[in-house]
Protein backbone atom coordinates (compact mmCIF):
# COMPACT_ATOMS: atom_id res chain seq x y z
CA UNK A 1 0.00 0.00 0.00
CA UNK A 2 1.20 3.07 -1.04
CA UNK A 3 0.43 6.94 -0.39
CA UNK A 4 0.55 9.90 -3.14
CA UNK A 5 4.61 10.22 -3.15
CA UNK A 6 4.65 6.46 -4.25
CA UNK A 7 6.02 5.58 -0.87
CA UNK A 8 4.50 3.10 1.24
CA UNK A 9 2.85 3.48 4.43
CA UNK A 10 3.89 3.31 7.73
CA UNK A 11 2.76 -0.63 9.38
CA UNK A 12 1.08 1.37 11.94
CA UNK A 13 -1.16 3.62 9.22
CA UNK A 14 -1.62 0.06 7.22
CA UNK A 15 -3.25 -1.82 10.52
CA UNK A 16 -5.04 1.01 11.31
CA UNK A 17 -6.86 1.15 7.84
CA UNK A 18 -7.48 -2.77 7.75
CA UNK A 19 -8.32 -3.83 11.32
CA UNK A 20 -11.17 -2.79 13.71
CA UNK A 21 -9.61 -0.78 16.87
CA UNK A 22 -11.01 -3.55 19.04
CA UNK A 23 -10.37 -6.47 16.83
CA UNK A 24 -7.62 -8.26 18.84
CA UNK A 25 -5.19 -8.93 16.16
CA UNK A 26 -4.83 -5.18 16.06
CA UNK A 27 -4.33 -4.31 19.74
CA UNK A 28 -1.61 -7.32 19.11
CA UNK A 29 -0.07 -5.87 16.18
CA UNK A 30 -0.04 -2.58 18.01
CA UNK A 31 1.73 -3.78 20.93
CA UNK A 32 4.25 -5.59 19.18
CA UNK A 33 5.23 -2.18 16.77
CA UNK A 34 5.20 -0.84 20.57
CA UNK A 35 7.53 -3.13 21.51
CA UNK A 36 9.94 -2.53 18.13
CA UNK A 37 10.12 1.35 19.18
CA UNK A 38 11.50 0.47 22.54
CA UNK A 39 13.46 -2.62 21.40
CA UNK A 40 16.23 -1.06 23.67
CA UNK A 41 14.71 -1.28 27.07
CA UNK A 42 12.39 -4.29 26.48
CA UNK A 43 13.81 -7.06 24.57
CA UNK A 44 15.64 -8.45 27.30
CA UNK A 45 15.39 -12.17 28.32
CA UNK A 46 13.57 -11.79 31.30
CA UNK A 47 10.68 -10.92 29.57
CA UNK A 48 10.44 -13.81 27.55
CA UNK A 49 7.62 -15.38 28.74
CA UNK A 50 4.99 -12.62 28.10
CA UNK A 51 6.64 -12.02 24.75
CA UNK A 52 6.37 -15.60 23.34
CA UNK A 53 3.03 -15.67 24.47
CA UNK A 54 2.58 -12.24 22.01
CA UNK A 55 5.09 -13.64 19.41
CA UNK A 56 2.99 -16.76 19.00
CA UNK A 57 -0.23 -15.44 18.68
CA UNK A 58 1.72 -13.10 15.86
CA UNK A 59 2.32 -16.09 13.98
CA UNK A 60 -1.09 -17.97 14.54
CA UNK A 61 -2.85 -14.45 13.77
CA UNK A 62 -0.62 -14.28 10.32
CA UNK A 63 -1.56 -17.61 9.42
CA UNK A 64 -5.22 -17.63 10.21
CA UNK A 65 -5.47 -13.89 8.15
CA UNK A 66 -3.54 -15.41 5.10
CA UNK A 67 -5.81 -18.01 4.79
CA UNK A 68 -9.00 -16.18 5.06
CA UNK A 69 -7.52 -13.99 2.13
CA UNK A 70 -5.46 -16.31 0.02
CA UNK A 71 -7.77 -19.26 0.39
CA UNK A 72 -4.70 -21.65 0.65
CA UNK A 73 -2.22 -21.13 3.85
CA UNK A 74 1.37 -19.67 3.80
CA UNK A 75 3.20 -22.84 4.02
CA UNK A 76 1.36 -24.96 1.66
CA UNK A 77 1.98 -28.91 2.48
CA UNK A 78 3.11 -27.58 5.69
CA UNK A 79 1.62 -27.32 9.69
CA UNK A 80 2.58 -24.33 11.32
CA UNK A 81 0.71 -26.03 14.16
CA UNK A 82 2.50 -24.49 17.75
CA UNK A 83 5.51 -23.19 16.98
CA UNK A 84 8.19 -23.69 20.05
CA UNK A 85 7.89 -19.91 20.83
CA UNK A 86 5.61 -20.09 24.54
CA UNK A 87 7.51 -20.35 27.58
CA UNK A 88 6.24 -19.81 30.88
CA UNK A 89 8.32 -18.72 33.44
CA UNK A 90 8.43 -16.06 36.65
CA UNK A 91 6.99 -12.96 36.69
CA UNK A 92 10.63 -10.54 36.05
CA UNK A 93 11.81 -9.30 39.12
CA UNK A 94 11.81 -5.53 38.52
CA UNK A 95 14.46 -4.42 41.16
CA UNK A 96 16.69 -7.24 39.57
CA UNK A 97 16.37 -5.84 36.30
CA UNK A 98 17.25 -2.12 37.22
CA UNK A 99 20.35 -3.55 38.97
CA UNK A 100 21.05 -5.26 35.52
CA UNK A 101 19.63 -3.24 32.96
CA UNK A 102 19.41 0.41 34.74
CA UNK A 103 16.37 2.76 35.90
CA UNK A 104 14.79 3.81 33.37
CA UNK A 105 14.76 -0.29 31.33
CA UNK A 106 13.32 -1.24 34.41
CA UNK A 107 10.57 1.56 34.38
CA UNK A 108 9.96 0.81 31.17
CA UNK A 109 9.67 -3.12 31.80
CA UNK A 110 7.22 -2.44 34.97
CA UNK A 111 4.82 -0.49 32.62
CA UNK A 112 5.05 -2.77 29.80
CA UNK A 113 4.36 -5.70 32.02
CA UNK A 114 1.31 -3.93 33.77
CA UNK A 115 -0.25 -2.84 30.26
CA UNK A 116 0.46 -6.64 29.10
CA UNK A 117 -1.43 -8.05 31.41
CA UNK A 118 -4.37 -5.21 31.48
CA UNK A 119 -4.29 -5.76 28.14
CA UNK A 120 -4.97 -9.80 28.05
CA UNK A 121 -7.24 -9.97 31.25
CA UNK A 122 -9.86 -7.13 28.73
CA UNK A 123 -9.05 -8.41 25.53
CA UNK A 124 -9.35 -12.22 26.64
CA UNK A 125 -8.07 -13.77 23.24
CA UNK A 126 -5.54 -15.90 22.03
CA UNK A 127 -5.65 -13.44 19.28
CA UNK A 128 -3.54 -11.29 21.23
CA UNK A 129 -1.49 -13.57 23.61
CA UNK A 130 -1.94 -17.40 24.21
CA UNK A 131 -2.49 -17.75 27.79
CA UNK A 132 -0.10 -20.67 29.63
CA UNK A 133 -2.35 -22.29 32.38
CA UNK A 134 -1.62 -25.95 34.64
CA UNK A 135 -4.87 -28.03 35.03
CA UNK A 136 -5.07 -31.17 37.22
CA UNK A 137 -7.57 -33.58 36.23
CA UNK A 138 -8.42 -37.09 37.33
CA UNK A 139 -8.49 -39.78 34.70
CA UNK A 140 -9.49 -43.32 34.52
CA UNK A 141 -6.37 -44.59 32.41
CA UNK A 142 -3.22 -44.26 33.46
CA UNK A 143 -2.00 -43.62 29.57
CA UNK A 144 -3.83 -40.22 29.52
CA UNK A 145 -1.89 -38.84 32.29
CA UNK A 146 1.11 -37.16 32.90
CA UNK A 147 1.44 -37.48 36.83
CA UNK A 148 -0.45 -40.43 38.96
CA UNK A 149 -1.48 -40.48 42.77
CA UNK A 150 -1.38 -43.42 44.52
CA UNK A 151 -2.77 -44.17 48.40
CA UNK A 152 -2.01 -47.39 50.68
CA UNK A 153 0.36 -49.51 51.07
CA UNK A 154 0.77 -50.38 47.49
CA UNK A 155 1.51 -46.68 46.61
CA UNK A 156 4.93 -46.05 45.12
CA UNK A 157 7.51 -44.17 47.14
CA UNK A 158 7.29 -40.42 46.70
CA UNK A 159 10.99 -38.31 45.65
CA UNK A 160 10.87 -34.46 46.50
CA UNK A 161 12.04 -32.29 44.50
CA UNK A 162 13.74 -28.46 45.51
CA UNK A 163 13.84 -26.11 43.04
CA UNK A 164 17.26 -24.23 42.38
CA UNK A 165 16.87 -20.59 43.16
CA UNK A 166 18.64 -17.75 42.22
CA UNK A 167 20.12 -15.67 44.43
CA UNK A 168 20.52 -12.90 42.49
CA UNK A 169 16.78 -12.91 41.31
CA UNK A 170 15.52 -13.75 45.16
CA UNK A 171 17.77 -11.91 47.33
CA UNK A 172 19.61 -9.04 45.25
CA UNK A 173 20.58 -6.80 47.72
CA UNK A 174 23.53 -7.14 50.00
CA UNK A 175 23.92 -4.77 52.74
CA UNK A 176 25.19 -1.50 51.44
CA UNK A 177 22.66 -1.61 48.29
CA UNK A 178 19.90 -2.66 50.90
CA UNK A 179 20.51 0.47 53.32
CA UNK A 180 20.39 2.72 50.03
CA UNK A 181 16.91 0.88 48.42
CA UNK A 182 15.58 1.58 52.22
CA UNK A 183 16.47 4.98 52.11
CA UNK A 184 15.22 5.68 48.47
CA UNK A 185 11.94 4.56 49.55
CA UNK A 186 11.20 6.37 52.18
CA UNK A 187 12.34 9.88 53.38
CA UNK A 188 11.16 10.06 56.93
CA UNK A 189 14.02 8.53 59.05
CA UNK A 190 17.96 7.84 57.35
CA UNK A 191 18.92 4.47 58.07
CA UNK A 192 22.15 4.39 58.63
CA UNK A 193 24.49 1.00 59.19
CA UNK A 194 24.08 0.75 63.07
CA UNK A 195 20.45 1.18 63.30
CA UNK A 196 20.34 -1.47 60.37
CA UNK A 197 22.36 -3.71 62.42
CA UNK A 198 19.84 -3.03 65.47
CA UNK A 199 16.58 -3.96 63.30
CA UNK A 200 18.30 -6.99 62.48
CA UNK A 201 19.51 -8.06 65.86
CA UNK A 202 15.67 -7.16 67.25
CA UNK A 203 13.91 -9.20 64.83
CA UNK A 204 16.31 -12.10 65.05
CA UNK A 205 17.32 -11.62 60.95
CA UNK A 206 21.05 -12.40 61.49
CA UNK A 207 20.35 -15.70 62.93
CA UNK A 208 18.69 -16.71 59.91
CA UNK A 209 21.31 -18.27 57.21
CA UNK A 210 19.15 -18.67 54.32
CA UNK A 211 15.10 -17.85 54.24
CA UNK A 212 12.94 -15.78 52.56
CA UNK A 213 14.54 -12.56 54.22
CA UNK A 214 18.24 -12.79 54.63
CA UNK A 215 20.41 -15.68 52.79
CA UNK A 216 23.97 -16.01 53.50
CA UNK A 217 26.35 -16.38 50.38
CA UNK A 218 30.17 -16.94 50.83
CA UNK A 219 30.13 -15.02 54.33
CA UNK A 220 28.24 -12.24 52.70
CA UNK A 221 24.67 -11.44 53.40
CA UNK A 222 22.34 -10.65 50.76
CA UNK A 223 18.32 -9.81 51.55
CA UNK A 224 15.17 -9.96 49.28
CA UNK A 225 12.52 -7.67 47.98
CA UNK A 226 10.50 -9.02 50.51
CA UNK A 227 12.88 -8.00 53.57
CA UNK A 228 13.33 -3.81 52.07
CA UNK A 229 9.21 -3.69 52.07
CA UNK A 230 8.91 -5.16 55.74
CA UNK A 231 11.68 -2.77 56.73
CA UNK A 232 10.33 0.25 54.92
CA UNK A 233 6.49 -0.73 56.17
CA UNK A 234 7.46 -1.10 59.66
CA UNK A 235 9.52 2.06 59.70
CA UNK A 236 5.72 3.87 59.74
CA UNK A 237 5.31 2.56 63.29
CA UNK A 238 5.84 4.63 66.36
CA UNK A 239 9.25 3.65 68.21
CA UNK A 240 9.88 1.08 66.11
CA UNK A 241 13.42 1.83 64.96
CA UNK A 242 14.05 2.89 68.14
CA UNK A 243 12.95 -0.24 70.26
CA UNK A 244 15.62 -1.64 68.07
CA UNK A 245 18.04 0.89 69.21
CA UNK A 246 17.54 0.07 72.69
CA UNK A 247 17.39 -3.41 72.35
CA UNK A 248 21.58 -3.39 70.24
CA UNK A 249 22.01 -1.04 73.37
CA UNK A 250 21.48 -3.33 75.94
CA UNK A 251 22.99 -6.01 74.04
CA UNK A 252 26.22 -4.77 73.91
CA UNK A 253 26.12 -2.98 77.60
CA UNK A 254 25.92 -6.71 79.00
CA UNK A 255 28.52 -8.13 76.42
CA UNK A 256 31.15 -5.51 78.73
Amino acid sequence: MFNDGGKSISISDAVKRRLQEKDPVRINLETIIDLRDHAIHLLIPELQPQLSRLFQSTVLNYQTRYRNEMGNAPLAGQSVGMLSLVVDGPAPEVALIQKLYGKHAAQSVSKFIQRFDETSKAVDSTEFSIPVDYRLALVKREDESDLSLSVGDDGEGAIIITKTKDPDATHPYHTNEALDEINKRQATISIKSGAFQAVLNKHKINNQTKSDMRWVIDGRPRYSEKFIRWFVENLKQPKWLESAKEFRRSQLRNKR
